[in-house]
């Protein structure tokens, strides 16, 4: 029995683009690129497209014809069947450990220990059975700490002799640390581009620069939260399993869109599977809402152009927690705020 703290993060591989393969088994081997929402920017590859060297979040039209020269299938977006094979591959991943939390559409951690298991052949099994069952590829990285498994995932994602499953916690030190090198501090897990640039600007680049850094700055630049991150990358485990989250006042679903957006027809769309996500977090914990708010705003990096944010808040009398009631609520909202000729970079909403 394995006694020690241990996780694993099991990872779907290129999400949508395999989500589309399972649909129409002739797109196997074949690049392909998913497009966002009135087919504006690339918001997905598979790995025969990144080869080609077409990037995440590229506008369409500007590689419309190398696309179309290496013969890349284009997919239009279907956030539907992605949400539906997602609930499929999450109920499969549940059946191998009492605790799992599913922490985004493809990523699921689940808790190892004391599994009376081989761990190697228990996640080995998992892998085969995602595949077999709803016909998505995955990846499973083990560490003793989640920030050591999403490390994992990605050597197992990376290199094919480890057959889709990697446990970080066999690495030797000098290998981990050479690991930890090749990691730019900004891709590791809880290190957003703020905190990314806060610690360049005192000279700390890689993960490992992070990892020989004093914990005490650390704490200062990041707070609790950068600690955590620091501790469990020397494997002790400060960020546990969320099988229940905490009950929430509020709920946020917002993004980056990927390319600027200028039409209100566009903006609606991308607000619209936002909201979509929102009700269905509102739905999950049985709460409603009194409050709706709306937001988008210009590029704040752009430093040629002033940053426009606009918003507003809008209240009932009754809480509401259905779609049909909700949707149409942001677009009316969305319709008071907008202003034409800018190029919106992030938008969201707050229930």
């Amino acid at each position: 029995m394995n006694n020690r703290t241990k996780f694993a993060l099991v990872d779907c591989n290129n999400f949508y683009a395999s989500c589309e393969r399972v649909f129409e088994p002739k797109l196997e081997g074949k690049p392909i690129v998913v497009l966002s929402n009135n087919d504006g920017c690339i918001i997905a590859r598979s790995n025969e497209a990144k080869a080609l060297g077409i990037k995440m979040g590229a506008p369409y039209f500007k590689l419309k014809n190398l696309i179309t020269h290496n013969g890349v299938v284009v997919k239009s977006s279907n956030y539907p069947l992605y949400g539906d094979m997602s609930s499929r591959v999450m109920k499969v991943v549940g059946e191998y450990s009492p605790i799992q939390e599913v922490y985004s559409i493809d990523e699921s951690f689940i808790d190892l220990k004391r599994l009376p298991l081989n761990l190697m052949d228990h996640m080995q099994s998992l892998r085969k059975r995602v595949k077999s069952w709803t016909g998505i590829p995955v990846c499973v990285g083990v560490g003793s700490t989640k920030v050591l498994a999403k490390l994992a995932n990605r050597i197992a994602k990376k290199y094919s002799r480890f057959d889709g499953v990697f446990d970080i916690d066999d690495l030797p030190y000098e290998r981990y640390c050479k690991l930890l090198q090749s990691v730019e501090v900004g891709d590791l897990w809880g290190i957003g581009r703020q905190s990314a640039k806060k610690l360049n600007r005192i000279g700390i680049h890689t993960s490992h620069d992070f990892y020989q850094s004093d914990v005490g700055v650390i704490e200062t630049l990041l707070g609790v939260n950068g600690k955590k991150i620091y501790k469990e990358l020397y494997g002790n485990s400060c960020i546990p399993i969320e099988a229940i989250p905490p009950a929430r006042q509020q709920i946020v679903s917002s993004r980056s869109f990927g390319c600027d957006l200028k039409d209100l027809d566009e903006l609606n769309q991308a607000l619209t599977n936002l909201a979509r996500k929102a009700v269905n977090k509102l739905n999950n914990h049985q709460l409603a809402t009194t409050t709706i708010t709306v937001f988008i705003y210009t590029n704040p990096h752009k430093k040629d152009k002033p940053c426009v944010h606009l918003s507003k808040t809008v209240g009932m009398t009754t809480a509401i927690q259905d779609q049909s009631q909700i949707i149409p609520l942001v677009a009316q909202i969305l319709r008071l705020i907008y202003k034409p000729g800018y190029s919106f970079y992030k938008g969201g909403l707050v229930l």
